[in-house]
């Protein structure tokens, strides 16, 4: 761990960004909706938000990101290159900034040139760290777009993929989340009074209807717009999955539209067990569970279910006496940067 106790940590990412500040031993966690595919201006009116946090002291900023996988970008060396350009022009003119890349840490001109090491290395950063106080472990940080799965055996790290195209084959990246992944895309049919519909190829509603349905998804985690742009309450997440099969939502009990998205929340669930069994087989009976992220509450819920030790992220990596901010957890990547 450096000894600068002045850190940022940033994880730029296309939908929300995340930082963790850390001054003395304080660590404070903030996240803001950036829907960054809308235009780089988003970037920058959360960057004009976040500065406003800092405390009037010099820090060294330590980023990471997944943001420059949008689509206002050409390719991602383009979306790196673009992001780094942005986040400096906002920053103080003695802060230092240092980019993750690939377990170390470079140097803007380095980064800008060294794209592809850059890129989407957010699940490493939160893995290299955790795996200072992990001997065995599984960690899962499931967010609310994508979930990353990343083996930790003999306090090292062990991947098989590194970009998000060798992840999603080798499974260590489950592209579903628990509030933005449409549910056709977690399964092509609903339990609709105990017969399976086939849903419609729309986006009426998403993993966070189905989460409010169930009165399981975190208030601090529900930032971004709803589908129709209407309400994020129970029976507004209600009439949007009713959608999906063609439905109206009065036509039928809330306990069936309960059963519906348990159905859609129990398929979530098992897609993203059978890849942690897949991995957890690696570390015989010694392996244990390590959850980030506003998902990890089915996480617990995976690890019931298998039988295996759970952690929150923030259990494991106590550092120096450091408080934690409570949703310290929810932003892995960007606590380990600050930490480091």
């Amino acid at each position: 761990m450096s000894n600068c106790i002045n850190t940022a940590g940033w994880d730029i990412g296309g939908a929300h960004l995340k930082l963790a500040l850390r001054v003395d031993n304080a660590l404070r966690v903030f996240q803001w909706s950036c829907p960054l595919w809308q235009g780089l201006q988003e970037l920058k009116n959360c960057l004009h938000v976040a500065f406003k946090e800092f405390p009037n002291d010099s820090y060294t900023h330590h980023i990471t990101m997944t943001g420059e996988l949008v689509d206002i970008f050409s390719d991602r060396k383009k979306g790196v290159q673009e992001i780094i350009s942005t986040f400096v022009q906002f920053m103080p003119a003695n802060d230092k900034v240092k980019i993750y890349s690939d377990s170390t840490f470079v140097d803007i001109d380095q980064a800008l040139i060294n794209t592809h090491a850059i890129a989407s290395a957010n699940w490493l950063a939160s893995g290299h760290f955790l795996s200072r106080f992990c001997t065995n472990a599984l960690f899962i940080d499931m967010g609310s777009t994508t979930t990353d799965l990343l083996l930790i055996k003999d306090n090292k790290v062990y991947n098989q993929g590194f970009t998000d195209t060798e992840r999603l084959y080798s499974g260590e990246l489950v592209y579903t989340g628990i509030v933005r992944s449409c549910v056709n895309t977690i399964c092509d049919k609903l339990l609709f009074r105990n017969e399976l519909v086939p849903m419609m190829a729309e986006n009426f509603a998403v993993s966070a209807d189905v989460y409010r349905i169930l009165n399981l998804l975190p208030t601090h985690a529900d930032r971004g717009a709803t589908m129709d742009r209407q309400a994020k309450d129970k029976v507004s997440s209600m009439r949007r999955l009713a959608r999906m099969i063609g439905e109206d939502y009065l036509s039928c009990d809330e306990r069936d539209w309960e059963q519906a998205a348990q159905y859609i929340a129990d398929q979530q669930k098992k897609r993203i067990a059978a890849q942690a069994k897949r991995l957890l087989s690696k570390l015989g009976n010694n392996g244990n569970i390590v959850a980030a992220g506003v998902g990890r509450f089915l996480i617990h819920q995976i690890a019931t279910e298998l039988n295996v030790p759970y952690f929150d992220f923030t259990e494991k990596v106590l550092v120096d006496n450091v408080h934690y901010d409570e949703c310290a957890a929810d932003c892995a990547p960007a606590v380990s940067l600050a930490l480091q």
